[in-house]
C-alpha cells in the first residue's frame, strides 16, 4: 500500500503551443496527380506516417474525454456525498466542459478540507493502479509504418520480463505476482496489496471476524480504556486484524486476493480463473499484455511514424482500479465516500503519468510531418485539411488534459489537510 499525502503529477505539455499547423499550400513539381491518388513516397512512407498521426490524435482526444468525465463524476460524488447541495450532477460526464469539471473538483476539495478541519487529519493509503499499454495496436501500427514489411517481435519479446503479464494455464514460477480483479480473485499466500478474503496478518481495512487492535466500526466483543476494540470485531476494522479479513489488507494474506499478490520468495503458484501472473509460466501462456513501454522494433521504422504508434498505445492504455483505504477519522460516512471515489482520482493521475511524455512526442512530430506533407502536392491534397484539423484537435485535447491534471492534483492535495 502507498500512503497518499498529495499525488505528484508530472507536467503534461500543453500541445497548443507546440502543435502549429503548417500551411499546406506548397507543392512539388514532380508530383503526379494524373490518376487522382497518392504516388511515390507519399503513397507509402508519408501516408503511413499521416495515418499513424491521425490514429494517435483520435486516441489522445478520447483519452482527454475519458479523464475529464471520470473526474467530473468522482468529484460530484465526493462533493454531494459530503453535503454540498449546490453541485450539479454531470451525468456520465462525457459532455461536460473543462470549466465545469474543474468547478466540481474545487467543490470536492473544499468539502474534504471542511471535513478534515472538523474531524482531524486522515491518512490515505492506496494500491496503485496497473496500467497496460495497448501493445497489440502499437505493433500493428508499426507494421504499417514499415513499408519493407520486416518488423518482427511480439509483445512477449519486446516487453520487459518483469512487466509482462499473461494468463497462465499451469503454474507461475519464480518471482511471482498473481493479479486478481474484482470479478476474479487470485490465490494468495504472500503480500496482498488489495482486498483479501482469508487470513490477514497485517492491517485490515475491511470486515474482520477476528481480533482487532484498532477501531472497529461494527460489533466488538471487548474494548480498551480508549474505546478501541481489542476483541473480536464483526464489522470494519480500522486497525490490525489477526484473523479472517474480507477487506483491504496491507500485510500478508493467506486466501484470495482481488489485487496484486506478490509472493515473498521464489515459488510455484497457480493463478486460477481469469487472474493473470508475471514471472515464468510452466504451461500455456496466453493473452500477453505489457505494463510498461515496448522496446523499439527491430525493423527500420521512421521516428515520426513510431511516435504516432507509441502514442496510440499509451493513449489507449487501460488501468486497473486502485484500492483506497482511509484511516484516522471516526466519520465512517466520510471514509466510505473517499474510499469509493478517490480510486478514480488516483487512476487519472496514473494515466496522466503514462501519456504525458507521449503527448509531447506526438506534438513535436507534427511539425516535421507537416513540413513533409507540404513538399508533396498529392499528400497536401489528400491530407492537408484533415491534418490541420487533427493539429487543432490535439491542442484542444492537451488543454483538457492539463485541466484534468490540475483538478486531480487539487483534490488529492486536499486529503493532506
Amino acid at each position: 500500500m502507498r500512503k497518499l499525502h498529495s499525488l505528484r503529477l508530472i507536467s503534461v505539455p500543453v500541445l497548443a503551443a507546440m502543435l502549429t499547423a503548417p500551411m499546406l499550400s506548397g507543392c512539388s513539381e514532380t508530383d503526379d496527380l494524373s490518376d487522382g491518388g497518392l504516388t511515390g513516397d507519399c503513397a507509402a512512407e508519408l501516408s503511413a506516417k499521416a495515418d499513424a498521426f491521425e490514429v494517435s490524435v483520435n486516441a489522445l482526444v478520447d483519452a482527454s474525454v475519458e479523464l475529464r468525465a471520470s473526474l467530473a463524476v468522482a468529484c460530484y460524488n465526493i462533493a454531494s456525498g459530503l453535503g454540498d447541495d449546490s453541485v450539479t450532477d454531470p451525468g456520465n460526464g462525457r459532455d461536460i466542459e473543462d470549466a465545469d469539471m474543474e468547478a466540481l473538483c474545487t467543490a470536492a476539495s473544499a468539502a474534504i478540507t471542511a471535513e478534515i478541519e472538523a474531524s482531524g487529519a486522515i491518512s490515505v493509503e492506496y494500491v496503485p493502479p496497473r496500467c497496460q499499454v495497448n501493445a497489440s495496436a502499437q505493433i500493428s501500427c508499426e507494421a504499417e509504418c514499415d513499408v519493407s514489411a520486416d518488423c518482427e517481435g511480439g509483445i512477449d519479446v519486446r516487453c520487459d520480463p518483469g512487466e509482462l503479464r499473461v494468463s497462465c494455464e499451469g503454474t507461475c514460477e519464480g518471482s511471482v505476482s498473481c493479479e486478481g480483479s474484482a470479478s476474479a480473485a487470485a490465490n494468495c499466500e504472500g503480500a496482498c496489496s488489495a482486498e483479501c478474503t482469508g487470513t490477514c496478518e497485517g492491517t485490515c481495512g475491511g470486515t474482520c471476524s477476528g481480533t482487532c487492535s484498532g477501531t472497529c466500526e461494527g460489533d466488538c466483543s471487548a474494548e480498551n480504556a480508549e474505546g478501541q476494540c481489542e476483541g473480536t470485531c464483526t464489522g470494519t476494522c480500522r486497525g490490525t486484524c489477526d484473523a479472517e479479513c474480507q477487506g483491504s489488507c496491507s500485510g500478508t494474506c493467506t486466501g484470495t486476493c482481488t489485487g496484486s499478490c506478490e509472493l515473498t520468495a521464489e515459488a510455484s503458484v497457480t493463478c486460477e480463473g481469469e487472474a493473470t501472473c508475471t514471472g515464468g509460466c510452466d504451461g500455456v501462456a496466453t493473452a500477453p499484455s505489457c505494463e510498461g513501454e515496448l522496446t523499439p522494433p527491430t525493423c527500420n521504422v521512421d521516428a515520426d511514424c513510431q511516435a504516432g504508434c507509441d502514442g496510440q498505445a499509451k493513449f489507449e492504455a487501460e488501468c486497473t482500479p486502485p484500492v483506497v483505504t482511509i484511516t484516522g477519522t471516526a466519520n465512517a460516512s466520510f471514509a466510505a465516500t473517499l474510499e469509493a471515489q478517490m480510486p478514480a482520482i488516483i487512476a487519472v493521475a496514473a494515466k496522466l503519468e503514462l501519456i504525458g511524455q507521449a503527448a509531447g512526442t506526438v506534438a513535436s512530430s507534427a511539425s516535421d510531418l507537416g513540413a513533409e506533407l507540404t513538399g508533396s502536392l498529392s499528400c497536401a491534397a489528400s491530407y492537408g485539411a484533415d491534418f490541420a484539423a487533427q493539429v487543432t484537435a490535439s491542442a484542444n485535447a492537451s488543454v483538457s488534459i492539463s485541466a484534468s491534471a490540475s483538478a486531480s492534483g487539487e483534490v488529492s492535495s486536499s486529503t493532506a489537510g
